[in-house]
């Protein structure tokens, strides 16, 4: 079990816990990976065989051939120049697909910028995991309540019209995936349920933002949009919430770092 990582910052706590990979999600990317090698190596021993071989020159007619040999002819050229070629053009394309999807999904926190703007009344945290499995991309605490801060996929390997997002994937087809503002608006209310459970008499304010520099992407009435430059004003303009006193704040960050220690 990954064990929480607390970054004792002179300005502000980071609880992080390092989740690796899951093993599907490990051997989706070693069957891609190897499935791109074998297309490259099948490519490069046809290759081989049919330009570095005489084996296409014995199928080749000599003397006055007859059409059924011309076309015999044609068919072993074409075989040794566009099968090989496939099989490399396919090979490429999948180990960039991997290559560019293993690239896009590092996880891209904002916390560490956090860090050095934010005061020591703030903490954040990384990769929780809900009761219940769901996982949370960031969270920081201050005296305005709690923000979850939803992640955007880049725009290199993402598109979307409306709340209809797809990602590609490391076949290079396109799979649809949770819109990431609705996603995020949709944290927030589980954080705010998490926290009421066990104590009703009072109520965190839970704030919703998703941090990207996709213009593309627009704010919904729950869930706010910001630049990265855009994040620490944000959250320092964020009203103080009354009644959130140290003890209060101390028994929330018990019960972060008690969902971070799994």
């Amino acid at each position: 079990m990954p064990r929480p990582r607390v970054g004792q910052d002179p300005v502000m706590q980071v609880i992080a816990v390092n989740n690796p990979s899951t093993a599907g999600q490990r051997v989706t990317v070693a069957r891609s990976l190897s499935v791109a090698i074998l297309l490259l190596l099948a490519g490069g021993a046809l290759a081989w065989l049919t330009l570095g071989t005489p084996l296409v020159t014995s199928f080749m007619p000599y003397g006055r051939p007859t059409p059924l040999q011309v076309a015999g002819g044609i068919v072993v050229w074409g075989f040794a120049i566009v099968v090989p070629a496939a099989f490399l053009i396919m090979g490429v394309a999948r180990l960039a697909a991997v290559v560019e999807a293993l690239a896009g999904r590092r996880p891209r926190k904002v916390t560490p910028h956090l860090a050095s703007a934010l005061g020591p009344d703030h903490i954040a945290a990384t990769d929780l995991v809900l009761p219940g499995g769901r996982r949370l991309h960031e969270l920081v605490l201050g005296p305005f309540g709690i923000a979850v801060l939803g992640a955007v996929p880049p725009p290199s390997f993402s598109r979307h019209v409306g709340s209809r997002w797809e990602i590609r994937d490391e076949r290079g087809q396109w799979v649809p995936i949770e819109d990431p503002i609705q996603r995020a608006s949709r944290d927030a209310e589980r954080v705010r349920g998490w926290l009421a459970a066990e104590d009703r008499d009072f109520l965190v304010k839970v704030f919703a933002a998703v941090v990207t520099e996709d213009e593309r992407v627009e704010r919904s009435a729950t869930c706010a949009v910001l630049r990265p430059a855009e994040l620490s004003p944000w959250l320092a303009a964020l009203p103080a919430q009354r009644g959130l006193n140290a003890a209060r704040r101390e028994q929330l960050v018990e019960r972060i770092r008690s969902i971070a220690a799994g």
